[in-house]
């Protein structure tokens, strides 16, 4: 079993661990709590964690994974592999992780700010002071993917709703500019999907896996069946969770 391979699985486990720490009355805060309602009709769910050093100035490292439901169909593909870096140009100092859970409503939303790559551009404050902190975040994620809208070059850029529980020493606030990008290769070598005599060009990528166009034998991976089967049961337990307006809006623009 390769590095890579174990990375993936430790990433899905952790993700686990998230969703209970968002989702269980036990272990979640109320303003912090994602709401069954909300995980039912959510399109995409990105489980982040993020570590930040900051001196009046910050860097941030990010890894996680992402699942998504199926375009036209309620059914969750399997999860993949993301991973991120940035600047904060911020009155920081200090070091934090930060659990991060964004919470996607619509196909466009997943599509914009995890599919193959995108960049993060917003306000952020943060208080970390032992075990246990708050991150406050107002994003927009920018797909670098363009298109051509009436004739001009045009990218997309979503609102999403954001989840973050925070620990370490670190306090801080200002502007964040994060790049996300799919780890396709990490992604394949997990579901047994590199092969060394074909192309990299014509391998499967993320895209394909999390939206369903690649077939996976998620039997021989427990912990995927594991995540996604704690996703259908904590959206289905009837909790009201946090309320939706204080963890971030939906929105989609072309810039």
């Amino acid at each position: 079993m390769s590095s890579k391979h174990l990375q993936l699985k430790r990433e899905i486990l952790r993700a686990i661990a998230m969703l209970e720490d968002y989702t269980s009355a036990a272990t979640a805060d109320t303003d912090m709590e994602i709401g069954s309602e909300h995980l039912r009709e959510a399109r995409g769910i990105a489980f982040l964690t993020s570590y930040t050093v900051g001196f009046f100035g910050g860097g941030t490292f990010t890894h996680g994974v992402l699942i998504a439901k199926k375009p036209g169909s309620e059914a969750w593909g399997a999860p993949v592999a993301l991973s991120g870096g940035g600047a904060t140009g911020m009155f920081g100092v200090g070091y934090k992780e930060d659990a991060q859970v964004y919470v996607l409503d619509t196909d466009e939303a997943v599509e914009t700010c995890f599919s193959e790559q995108s960049v993060k551009v917003g306000l952020t404050a943060s208080v970390s002071l032992g075990p246990l902190g708050r991150s406050i975040d107002g994003s927009a994620f920018i797909g670098m993917d363009s298109k051509y809208v009436d004739g001009r070059e045009a990218r997309k850029a979503v609102g999403v709703h954001h989840y973050s529980y925070s620990k370490g020493v670190f306090i801080g606030a200002g502007v964040e500019v994060t790049y996300f990008s799919t780890r396709d290769d990490d992604t394949r070598d997990f579901y047994g999907l590199n092969d060394a005599s074909v192309p990299e060009a014509q391998l499967p990528t993320s895209r394909m896996i999390v939206r369903g166009e690649v077939a996976i034998d998620t039997n021989a991976h427990p912990e995927v069946e594991q995540l996604l089967s704690a996703v259908q049961f904590a959206a289905g337990d009837e909790r009201p969770g946090s309320a939706i307006n204080t963890r971030g809006t939906s929105w989609s623009t072309t810039m």
